[in-house]
């Protein structure tokens, strides 16, 4: 019997609490939980987690993580790259995932998100249970229970929610004459629900109303009450920008609750073509049709059952077992098998002091960095470097005139240093290979930068650092031919000059447009969506997310300290 030692959820009873939850009681009576010096295996239901254990022990444990966002997503985080070098397989919670991780030739499995069918059920009576929550009888209930505000800021809509967009979605629906209800849930609903007054549209909050601070810890849900709630909908709208679930989707679909959703994570194997959305024209019209003539309806049972086949607690634990069973065949946990476990003492006592560090010892900025770019030979790169310097400047660490920093920054690299123990180095569109430095933590432009290097045969670390450019206000969108995987740079200037961005659906660009544009699948396609975007240039302008110099100072807070 295998020793697992599993990393925490999130400690609030959410989606990563959750899943926790469905591992263990999974693998129950196949494994023997123990402490991360004893193991022989360290599973993590959230990756990030695997930071609280000492690395030596992650050395001799076989590491299986979970993502619960999409990787692509995670190539943003600069804590990824490191990770892609300690966990030896990746589970993938959903065939988009799947598909990215293996596109960054990373180990992975496929192990479909779940939720379990005794918490998600259909209730026939829908009017007593709006009654429970003084919900119009009569309405067209569309319903959203994820979080709209970022918690440092209440005021602020959260990034990856895109509250912003749902509510773009319900003033077309109103515009065009709808009647309709919101029903809201969940904790950090503030921003939606002040925005949902502005604009006079109906709703209904569940929860305590008179939390004007944090109630992350107060407004949680348990998962009868939403089981409840969306019994008590006509459909489940979820306007994210990217997920790695969302459970939403499954849970909706388990209550045979009709949905809305952009075209993201496991949504995308479970939906109907019908319940994808990718603009807010279109999303309006679907809804309008639905209250109208309850066009959807169709769409019920065959998600009801495309979830009941691959996404329940039960399935799961047959594959998690699966797994499990057949790691004695695969080479990685062989070669870890192999190695000599510390012994209990030396092991405890490096995870202690491990734990100590994390918890009293700060990370530092350094007091200066080495400089290594020699500019004249791309231009991009030389506008991106100098935010970079003048970033360094704004956070108060000096270029290196003498000694030997331990950290370089370098692009075109000018000369050969020494006594450089990290390097970080800047690449663009169009770099040599015969630059790239073997030993560099690689920054890129975007998700797609990073492809083209791991298709190139570049296997090193790398992660995505944006920075604002200058703006392309040139007119009308920008439409990205097919086969052109190197736009980067030039949507990123069109999204500055609030160009929408008609882009390739083969391509990893909507990690950069997200709702600011849209992508096509043939060539015709992206000429007749590029006419349609110019018409709605302003709304789509107000989605883009760009990069800012206070973000560039944020990320390489993170990069840089030791």
């Amino acid at each position: 019997m295998l020793n697992v030692h599993y990393t925490p959820g999130d400690g609030m009873g959410w989606a990563l609490d959750e899943d926790l939850r469905l591992i263990r009681s999974s693998l129950q009576g196949m494994v023997r939980e123990t402490g991360a010096t004893a193991a022989d295996v360290i599973h993590a239901p959230f990756w990030q987690n695997l930071s609280m254990v000492a690395p030596p022990l992650l050395d001799q444990a076989f590491v299986i993580a979970h993502a619960d966002n999409p990787p692509f997503f995670y190539l943003k985080q600069p804590e990824f790259a490191t990770a892609q070098t300690r966990v030896d397989l990746w589970i993938a919670r959903s065939r988009e995932a799947l598909d990215q991780f293996s596109r960054l030739h990373l180990p992975v499995e496929h192990i479909p998100y779940a939720i379990d069918p005794e918490l998600f059920f259909p209730i026939p009576d829908k009017a007593g249970l709006r009654g429970e929550f003084g919900i119009p009888e009569n309405a067209y209930v569309i319903s959203n229970f994820h979080r709209d505000s970022e918690g440092a800021d209440l005021g602020t809509p959260k990034t990856q929610k895109a509250p912003e967009f749902m509510v773009a979605i319900l003033k077309r629906l109103r515009d065009a004459g709808a009647v309709f209800h919101v029903l809201l849930a969940g904790p950090r609903r503030h921003w939606l629900r002040n925005q949902l007054r502005r604009e006079g549209i109906p709703f209904t909050f569940v929860g305590k109303q008179d939390v004007e601070t944090d109630d992350f810890g107060v407004n949680i849900l348990n998962r009868v009450q939403l089981n409840r709630l969306y019994n008590a909908s006509d459909l489940y709208l979820i306007p994210s920008r990217w997920e790695g679930g969302p459970q939403s989707a499954m849970e909706a679909a388990a209550c045979r609750c009709k949905i809305l959703c952009t075209p993201v994570g496991v949504a995308r194997d479970i939906l109907e073509p019908e319940s994808l959305i990718r603009t807010a024209s279109e999303a309006a019209a679907r809804l309008l049709d639905d209250i109208r003539a309850r066009t959807l309806e169709a769409t019920v049972a065959p998600q009801f059952d495309r979830w009941k086949s691959s996404h329940t607690s039960a399935e799961m634990a047959t594959r998690l077992r699966g797994l499990y069973a057949s790691l004695a065949n695969r080479d990685a946990f062989a070669k870890k098998a192999g190695r000599r476990p510390l012994s209990l003492p030396r092991g405890g006592a490096l995870q202690l002091r491990h734990t100590f560090r994390r918890r009293l010892i700060k990370p530092r900025l350094p007091r200066e960095v080495a400089w290594n770019h020699k500019e004249g030979h791309l231009a991009d790169l030389d506008e991106i470097l100098a935010v970079v310097r003048e970033s360094l400047d704004q956070l108060g660490i000096r270029i290196a005139k003498s000694g030997e920093p331990h950290i370089e920054i370098t692009g075109w690299p000018e000369f050969e240093a020494k006594g450089i123990r990290r390097r970080l180095q800047w690449v663009v569109p169009g770099f040599p290979a015969s630059r790239i430095d073997s030993t560099a933590l690689l920054i890129l432009p975007s998700v797609q930068d990073v492809l083209n290097l791991r298709a190139a045969g570049c296997e090193q670390p790398a992660t995505v650092v944006t920075v604002p450019l200058a703006p392309d206000h040139s007119t009308g969108p920008l439409l990205v031919e097919s086969g052109d995987t190197e736009a980067s740079l030039r949507i990123w200037r069109a999204l500055a000059g609030g160009r929408p961005i008609i882009y390739p659906e083969a391509t990893a660009y909507y990690e950069q447009v997200f709702h600011a544009g849209v992508s096509f699948s043939e060539a015709a396609e992206g000429s007749d969506l590029a006419r349609v975007a110019a018409g709605d240039t302003q709304e789509l302008r107000s989605f883009a997310i760009l990069p800012t110099q206070a973000s560039v100072k944020k990320i390489l807070n993170i990069l840089l300290r030791t």
